[in-house]
């Protein structure tokens, strides 16, 4: 898929109520321009502005949907990932299902230089921030952050405060506490990013992510090492992971029958041995 607009929320935060609202109506097929959408799915929208042209751009980055717009309407569907989440968890509530919509929105899009994201925003901040910013960082720095990327833009300040108050809203990706708001003596504000839990119950989650992402950036690779693959899609830093961790979710995977590892030349080879549908369609398998 083609990367987000930069400022596709529109100063809207990723409500996990509107986009649980959008998941039928994608199921279905369903067509129309923003209005009509609005209507048909109870997401509130109007003719200039409105949540349901940001919602569309969520599930994308998410994975979700597909979405095509022309001449002012849009055509939705599922994608095969938006099946299984609207199966297993049509209301977006499990800690399971939001680290994976996250690690989505995170993604790396392509292998051109300098990288970027699907949702840029998101991949500055947690794939790319631990560098430029740390684990703690200020609201001014992250917006400083996006203007050596992108350049003075008007709209960056509020794109700076939106991202990290969606992982603070109850509503939004609040449950899976991949930012803390930290108040430091001093009153400034800070926020401190999260590693993702390194629990079993999140692996099938994970190699989900792993699967697609492989997709999307190494398509003609069927063996590719562990550690160029971290690298160029940016997975440890997503995940906020040191390698030991990442080798007991590789190892997990590898009992697991989806990937082997070949670490006879010093170096962790990856060969993946199932289908991506085949991984995405068990993530929830194993959920009690």
């Amino acid at each position: 898929m083609q990367p987000l607009p930069l400022n596709f929320p529109q100063d809207f935060l990723s409500e996990r109520r509107l986009l649980s609202q959008l998941l039928p109506f994608a199921a279905a097929g369903g067509s129309g321009d923003k209005v009509q959408i609005g209507t048909q799915t109870g997401i509130p929208t109007g003719a200039s502005t409105g949540k349901v042209e940001p919602m569309i751009h969520y599930a994308r980055g998410m994975g979700l949907v597909r979405a095509v717009r022309s001449a002012g309407r849009w055509q939705l569907a599922l994608t095969e990932l938006g099946q299984v989440v609207a199966a297993g968890d049509p209301y977006l509530s499990q800690p399971v299902t939001l680290w994976l919509l996250h690690l989505m929105l995170c993604r790396r899009h392509g292998l051109s230089i300098p990288a970027a994201g699907i949702a840029d925003a998101w991949f500055a901040l947690f794939a790319e921030g631990g560098l430029r910013l740390g684990n703690c960082f200020t609201r001014d720095a992250y917006r400083d952050c996006l203007t050596e990327r992108h350049g003075a833009k008007g709209y960056l300040r509020g794109l700076s405060g939106l991202v990290p108050r969606c992982y603070l809203e109850p509503g939004c990706f609040g449950p899976i506490g991949a930012l803390a708001l930290d108040e430091g003596e001093s009153g400034a504000v800070t926020y401190l990013r999260r590693p993702a839990p390194p629990e079993r119950a999140y692996f099938p989650f994970y190699a989900a992510y792993f699967y697609i992402v492989w997709d999307d950036l190494f398509p003609d690779d069927a063996q590719l090492a562990a550690d160029d693959f971290f690298a160029e899609s940016r997975t440890l830093a997503v995940l906020g992971w040191n390698r030991a961790t990442a080798s007991r979710w590789l190892d997990w995977m590898a009992d697991h029958g989806l990937i082997q590892i070949d670490r006879q030349t010093g170096r962790a080879l990856v060969l993946r041995l199932r289908d991506p549908q085949q991984v995405i369609t068990g993530i929830y398998d194993g959920l009690i």
